[in-house]
């Protein structure tokens, strides 16, 4: 996705619950606005993550900004009219702060669309000039704005965006005063970007990835405005460079007279981190194992540690390096947990795709078992009405699939299919008659999946649905009296639909249970009539993908 960012926000330094005691007088507090909307205007398509990161924003300055969390006031997909209401009691409480002689510090966040003088919510605006005014009548000492905005919408939809509104460049000049700090994260008219894998924006990502701790360049234990825009900038334009929007740079410009290194957050207050270690290099993934969500991604360089402040609980972290993938698994606890490479499960890197490319299309082999009932119609009736019966049994067959896949729930491919019917008899004085007919079908194979997640064996389940159509060939036996056989053969159009739930048991091994409805009117009788071998049927399948 592509979003246009400015950020002009008012950000009282944050400070850990534990270190604001001891190292910011008590006089002083803390406040944070955060809001976040996908909604689109005019020309604009709806974000996916713009909301979801203003969440992760909020807890992230209550977990390691040392912000009360009845401070921290999170507003989703506002009206311009609800922003005022939320900045007049925002402002109500800093007035009191101050009538009770007390310094108040204030950071507004904003994710969403906008243009190059405004904030698109939905099908209004709000003028950066409004809201210049708002955040300065605010009697604050220092003020950190910060917006993550975007005007082309989703990445995936880029066509057609041209980033000439220049959203960040105006926004550092609206907002240009004093005592404040603005983190843009694109410069001049580059667009904004959302990933579809980290499931938020690339910018937001990594400045809550820095100031998790990647971004503690001098390892005093806190990441101060210049150290998270320096980690975010780096790791914006790595992630970036090989997307189709290009390399986006994420720019600062401060004016904080008097105010010194202003810390943003305090990574070492947490109370449980997972390590890696200097030994470690490469591109590093770390996933949270209960909600599948990715917490930090970043490229760590040999030769010095980096401490990412979690919270216990259990992680996998990816290490891509030298053409091989490390997985480990980490619990975290009180404390820090290094991540050991020794103990990791190591695999070759087979494939490899730039980021922003489609994965490789898969193969897939599958053998289907099917049983169900034979279809009557005309050609069974005059079986009947020439005394022949039909022995109790099913029909039951057996196919073989090819399928590949063309993206994630679109599969194509072939098949081939195999049939038989419960044989007809009729008594005579010597062995009785038997006709008996079989079903060969090959065609071609068209498969929606929707899978049930995105991740390990949800993305590997499903729900499908398909539909065949293909030659048939029908051939047909009849034993006489005296043991001779006759046999003809015919052939036709062939049709199948069906559908199921699909299994992913290990990586490549899959099962699957679902129906078929087969449709071959290929066998003819004398009096003109045509069989449509098949009915219905239950399918039992055992894939083989790679």
């Amino acid at each position: 996705m592509h979003r246009l960012l400015a950020i002009t926000a008012a950000l009282a330094c944050a400070i850990s619950a534990r270190e604001a005691r001891a190292q910011t007088p008590a006089s002083v507090a803390t406040y944070a606005l955060v809001i976040g909307s996908n909604a689109g205007g005019a020309g604009q398509v709806a974000l996916r993550y713009a909301e979801d990161d203003a969440r992760r924003v909020a807890a992230t300055l209550v977990e390691l900004g040392g912000y009360a969390a009845d401070a921290v006031d999170v507003v989703v997909h506002p009206t311009p009219d609800a922003v005022r209401e939320h900045l007049a009691a925002l402002g109500a409480r800093v007035a009191a702060d101050r009538a009770a002689g007390r310094q108040a510090r204030v950071l507004f966040y904003y994710s969403g669309h906008a243009r190059s003088t405004a904030l698109d919510l939905g099908p209004d605006e709000l003028a950066l000039g409004e809201l210049r005014q708002r955040l300065f009548a605010l009697p604050t000492t220092l003020t950190v704005v910060v917006l993550d905005a975007c005007q082309s919408g989703a990445f995936s939809r880029i066509k057609g965006a041209r980033p000439a509104a220049d959203f960040s460049f105006n926004s550092r000049q609206h907002l240009d005063a004093s005592g404040i700090a603005v983190l843009a994260s694109s410069s001049g008219s580059e667009l904004s970007q959302e990933s579809e894998q980290l499931r938020s924006s690339y910018f937001t990502h990594h400045l809550l990835v820095g100031l998790r701790g990647a971004g503690d360049a001098d390892g005093d234990g806190q990441v101060s405005i210049d150290e998270a825009y320096r980690y975010a900038y780096h790791q914006t334009l790595l992630a970036t460079a090989g997307t189709a929007v290009g390399g986006q740079h994420v720019s600062l410009e401060v004016d904080l007279k008097g105010h010194g290194q202003v810390p943003l957050s305090f990574p070492r207050a947490a109370t449980a981190a997972i390590e890696l270690p200097a030994a470690l290099e490469g591109q590093t993934l770390v996933e949270d194992a209960r909600a599948h969500t990715v917490l930090a991604e970043t490229y760590k360089a040999r030769g010095a540690s980096v401490r990412i402040a979690v919270a216990p609980g259990a992680y996998r972290v990816l290490v891509r390096h030298a053409g091989r993938l490390a997985r480990c698994a980490v619990t975290t606890g009180a404390g820090t947990v290094a991540v050991e490479l020794a103990r990791c499960s190591s695999e070759a890197i087979v494939v490899a795709a730039s980021k922003g490319d489609a994965p490789p299309p898969a193969l897939r082999l599958e053998l289907v078992g099917l049983i169900g009932g034979e279809r009557h119609d005309g050609f069974t009736d005059t079986l009947a009405a020439f005394g022949y019966q039909e022995q109790i049994g099913a029909g039951a067959g057996v196919a073989g699939n090819v399928l590949r896949q063309m993206e994630r729930r679109l599969w194509l491919g072939g098949f081939v299919a195999y049939t038989t019917a419960p044989a007809w008899t009729q008594p005579t004085e010597r062995e009785p008659l038997r006709f008996t007919w079989s079903t060969a079908i090959v065609g071609a194979l068209v498969r929606g999946v929707q899978p049930f997640g995105d991740h390990g064996f949800a993305a590997r389940s499903g729900v499908y649905a398909q539909l065949g159509a293909g030659l048939g060939l029908g051939t047909t036996t009849l034993r006489d009296q005296d043991g001779v056989r006759t046999t003809e053969r015919f052939a036709g159009w062939a049709t199948t639909l069906g559908g199921g739930v699909t299994l992913g048991v290990g990586r490549a091994i899959g099962v699957a249970l679902g129906y078929q409805l087969d449709y071959a009117p290929v066998i003819d009788n004398l009096a003109g009539d045509t069989h449509a071998s098949g009915g219905h049927r239950l399918t039992a399948t055992a894939s083989y993908t790679y």
